[in-house]
């Protein structure tokens, strides 16, 4: 008798431990499974001016980002309507790595992928006349590339020509001179001229003349007073300087493009409401951020969202899930945390970085 309860003693302090051990596995489980969740949500809260540019330029890997597998199959009903998936770019070479430099391959296969999708490509004046009270087409997108480089005319436009597929670039007026703010070749004026006077669809807008370079963490050439010798220019000189830069970009862009110029985007996705101001003065009307969203009619015409294709960790189903994450909830993306949203050099350059090159 005395054996029998010690073995039944023992029999149940096993099956207590493996219970224990099973129910804090099971714990241990879905906190990292919540955590993969609420990370993404936590960064994504937080804006491009307060993110960390050391650690936005450190290789990320495709480990550290939550597995699209979580939402792989989203259902027709939950497509969008009245809305449009605004796609940010800025580098594309089939060699050079970066936080913001995607493959010609990549590129592509996103397009494809987008497209088997029921995704529908619009034009920049489609945008414009959606936002003015228009129609587009259920799943609408529009592709941006930043910067102007000379590899959106060489490599991005004819694979988006190829499919009949429209666009805009956003032009550094300046980098047309020698004494250009990065060493990447930009396009020229007659290749500017070239496509768009034989493709109606495709159209270079502004992107500053020669104030895209960061003055601190937080701030750039646009959206602060520069220093120099320990000196701050005036708050009027500093107004001046920025138009007389936004008046230089447009009349340069107008005599290369049969479109209007009235469309911007910021430099690092950087804007003040002094900012704002002074590009509607010279005829801006609507302008791009690098801030996470979909676009509706209610949007701000000033602080335009788009959802960022451009980084090499963005493969066609995140990018997929991403645009249709951000429709279902927006704000809080699981698939692109704010650290590749906000990804690379354009997050990263600095004053002496741009202009010791």
């Amino acid at each position: 008798m005395k054996l029998f309860k010690t073995s039944v003693f023992v029999v149940t302090g096993l099956v207590t431990t493996l219970a224990i051990v099973l129910i804090a596995m099971a714990m241990y489980s879905d906190r990292n499974l919540f955590s993969s969740f609420t990370s993404a949500s936590a960064d994504q809260s937080s804006s491009s001016s307060q993110t960390n540019p050391t650690t936005i330029n450190e290789p990320l890997s495709a480990d550290q980002l939550p597995p699209v597998e979580q939402f792989a199959s989203i259902a027709k009903k939950d497509r969008y309507q009245n809305k449009v998936a605004v796609l940010m770019y800025h580098d594309i070479d089939p060699i050079k790595q970066g936080g913001d430099i995607i493959t010609p391959a990549l590129f592509a296969s996103q397009l494809d992928y987008l497209r088997s999708k029921d995704m529908n490509f619009i034009s920049l004046e489609q945008f414009r006349l959606f936002m003015k009270g228009g129609k587009v087409p259920d799943n609408a997108v529009l592709v941006t590339f930043d910067d102007g480089y000379e590899n959106f005319y060489t490599t991005a436009y004819p694979i988006m020509k190829e499919r009949h597929i429209p666009g805009v670039s956003f032009v550094i007026t300046g980098d047309f001179s020698k004494g250009a703010l990065v060493a990447t070749p930009h396009m020229t004026k007659a290749e500017i001229k070239n496509m768009t006077s034989t493709d109606p669809t495709m159209e270079v807008q502004a992107h500053t003349n020669k104030l895209h370079y960061k003055t601190s963490d937080t701030t750039d050439a646009l959206t602060a007073p520069l220093v120099k010798d320990g000196v701050t220019e005036t708050y009027e000189h500093y107004l001046a300087r920025i138009e007389n830069d936004m008046r230089r970009c447009v009349e340069a862009l107008r005599p290369l493009t049969p479109h209007v110029i009235n469309t911007f985007a910021y430099p690092y996705g950087l804007h003040t409401p002094e900012v704002e101001k002074i590009i509607q003065k010279v005829g801006i009307r609507y302008a791009f951020t690098t801030e996470l969203g979909l676009v509706t009619r209610d949007t701000d015409l000033m602080t335009i969202p788009r959802v960022n294709g451009g980084s090499p960790l963005i493969d066609p189903e995140r990018l997929y899930n991403s645009i249709m994450w951000e429709n279902k909830l927006p704000g809080r993306n699981l698939f692109i945390p704010d650290s590749i949203q906000h990804s690379g050099r354009e997050a990263g350059e600095s004053e002496k970085s741009m202009t010791s090159k």
